[in-house]
């Protein structure tokens, strides 16, 4: 990790919601494995799938009204959401699993007659019938490796509102353990669902803070403290930086840039040549400069070079508001 390009991966897609389903099948996971006695769903399964069905996709990016028909009922404009509906039309129409659940609720009776909700199932599926039912509880992320006042590593939330380790904490101490609750195991017996099989699908990006020189700074370690999480060492990096800091240090000379919405977050970007939003380094540092000026969200920004026939994505990071 010593300069600020990031390995990106080409997906030969055009229609952009088809390049994020591509995404959440073939993109490596961020953990290298779960903890003693709980399982990942490992990234050597999703890339032979994603392989298998590469053609299915293809004539999604041909005709993606099957796909966009499908996304439509999605109401939410939240990304998780969002993720968990490209996820859903994966399983449900791709794979065609069995039996599937999705955000299944599990409540538990009060002493006063009132219920509160134990958690959620994020998808119950099998694989075929006569299979295990599968319980797989999702997340897509973005985290920003940030020291405390205590000297200690945290991967932080773009705008510092959650922590991964408390993240993964909850997701395989609470979440994968839904199922061991008497109240869960009442309604996984009326669906016949008989033993489950509960893996963690955790997609994402980690960013890393830039040195003056514009390279990943030295000495940071690819670990979640103080939780022993192991990463994976193929996941998807980006950079992060203090506007004040800017110009963002280009990988390349002739640098395009463009500021993501958060519904864009998943796959790399891909831009025709007649784009108009696409920012020079120039026009990028004044418009951080005048947003940062009246507000403080953070933007996520891509770097994009010319290859042959479009723009692709060479790297991307978050721009913050100052300490």
């Amino acid at each position: 990790m010593n300069t600020k390009k990031t390995d990106t991966v080409v997906l030969p897609y055009r229609h952009p919601v088809v390049r994020d389903l591509a995404w959440v099948m073939a993109s490596p996971g961020l953990l290298q494995k779960a903890p003693e006695g709980q399982a990942l769903v490992t990234d050597d399964w999703c890339r032979c799938v994603y392989t298998t069905y590469e053609n299915h996709l293809h004539e999604l990016d041909e005709n993606p009204t099957p796909l966009l028909d499908e996304l439509s009922t999605c109401k939410s404009h939240r990304l998780g959401i969002y993720f968990e509906h490209l996820l859903r039309y994966w399983l449900k129409t791709i794979l065609c699993v069995q039996q599937l659940q999705h955000n299944v609720p599990i409540f538990q009776l009060q002493k006063t007659g009132g219920k509160r909700t134990l958690g959620e199932f994020d998808f119950l599926f099998r694989m075929d019938n006569g299979k295990p039912m599968q319980h797989w509880e999702v997340a897509v992320k973005f985290y920003l490796q940030k020291t405390d006042d205590e000297g200690r590593s945290r991967w932080m939330g773009p705008a510092d509102q959650d922590r991964f380790d408390i993240k993964l904490d909850r997701l395989f101490q609470h979440q994968l353990k839904l199922a061991d609750f008497p109240e869960a195991q009442a309604s996984l017996l009326h669906m016949a669902a008989g033993s489950v099989q509960p893996s963690a699908f955790i997609r994402g990006y980690l960013f890393y803070p830039l040195d003056e020189a514009g390279r990943f700074s030295s000495g940071l370690t690819d670990t979640v403290d103080p939780v022993p999480y192991v990463l994976s060492a193929n996941h998807h990096k980006g950079w992060w930086l203090h506007w004040k800091k800017m110009p963002v240090p280009t990988t390349i000379a002739d640098v395009r840039w463009v500021i993501l919405p958060k519904y864009r977050w998943l796959s790399p970007v891909c831009y025709g040549q007649a784009e108009e939003t696409l920012l020079d380094t120039s026009a990028l540092t004044a418009y951080c400069e005048t947003h940062f000026r009246h507000q403080d969200n953070p933007l996520l920004v891509v770097e994009l070079s010319w290859q042959f026939t479009a723009w692709l994505e060479v790297s991307r990071g978050f721009v913050l508001a100052s300490d």
